[in-house]
């Protein structure tokens, strides 16, 4: 028997005490990565201020990362589902997640607005898109026939761990590694997993079992609908024009290394050291700053 109060139900006071929470715990843990990395990491030292926020900024990320796909997971769990996606018990599993996630966004959308970077509104965009259905859920109306799409959006953070493994060796110099090009590896395919694949398919369950809005609230169904195209786009997006092409150059550049008849070549050592691309997520970055932050968080 599906509860239909338990299974729409939202504890706003609680929800927000989460999402307090972890915006703090996100808040410091930036700080203290700054403050221990200046102290205990030399190459932390030689970085720009930007560089040093996105540094500690993609520490926070894996963190956040690492909480929010087992969260997700113990909430599809412990959640009865029916045949239609829809909750037959209580949803505050879910709600937890979704708090975790809202703190993180708004203490990282600080650090995008503290230290601006070229592009600035494509992070502020991406931020905003990303946490208003999960805010709107906790605490303006639970999207009940949402739920499950809203979760399982967040196993895109699967990518995150390798594509912040690449930047962290990046950022140390170690790019004529192995493990630089596992790194690269591993971010296109769960890129292409978790972030082309199931953002296409939980297009479908919107549309397919979660369309009419007759069983949500239409406040907090076409916010979710809109938003789940626009970071489908996004996703998609980035793994089409941006992480395809970099590995079908590295590819070509092998080829033509090993093809190439005036130098014995192994093909392991053009794969490691040949093709030398910038981190994906750093693109876009400028050096321009906000001295003010910087100079307060290199005190120690």
């Amino acid at each position: 028997m599906v509860d239909p109060v338990a299974a729409s139900e939202i504890n706003t006071s609680v929800n927000a005490a989460i999402a307090g929470g972890f915006f703090v715990f996100f808040s410091g843990l930036f700080r203290f990565s700054w403050k221990y990395c200046q102290q205990h990491n030399p190459k932390f030292a030689s970085f720009t201020p930007a560089e040093k926020a996105d540094w500690c900024s993609r520490i926070n990320s894996t963190i956040h990362a690492l909480i929010i796909v087992i969260g997700v997971v113990y909430a599809i769990c412990v959640i009865h589902w029916d045949d239609d996606y829809l909750p037959k018990s209580s949803i505050q599993p879910a709600c937890t997640v979704f708090s975790i996630a809202i703190g993180y966004f708004l203490s990282d959308l600080i650090v995008v607005m503290a230290w601006p970077v070229q592009l600035q509104w494509v992070f502020i965009i991406h931020h905003i898109v990303a946490v208003v259905p999960y805010i709107i859920n906790n605490f303006v109306s639970a999207c009940t026939g949402c739920q499950f799409g809203l979760l399982l959006f967040l196993l895109v953070e699967i990518a995150t761990l390798p594509l912040n493994a690449r930047g962290f060796m990046e950022s140390m110099g170690i790019q004529d590694s192995l493990s630089h090009t596992r790194a690269i590896y591993a971010t296109y395919v769960t890129w292409a997993v978790s972030r082309t694949l199931l953002p296409v398919y939980l297009l479908y369950v919107f549309w397919s079992f979660s369309y009419p809005a007759d069983k949500d609230d239409d406040v907090c169904f076409y916010p979710n609908l809109i938003c789940a195209h626009i970071i489908a786009a996004f996703c998609v997006g980035v793994f089409c024009f941006v992480h395809t092409p970099e590995i079908l150059q590295r590819w070509k550049t092998v080829i033509d290394a090993v093809q190439s008849p005036s130098v014995p070549v192994d093909p392991t050592e053009v794969i490691i050291t040949s093709v030398r691309t910038a981190h994906p997520t750093k693109q876009y970055k400028g050096p321009v700053v906000n001295d003010t932050y910087t100079a307060h968080y290199d005190q120690v």
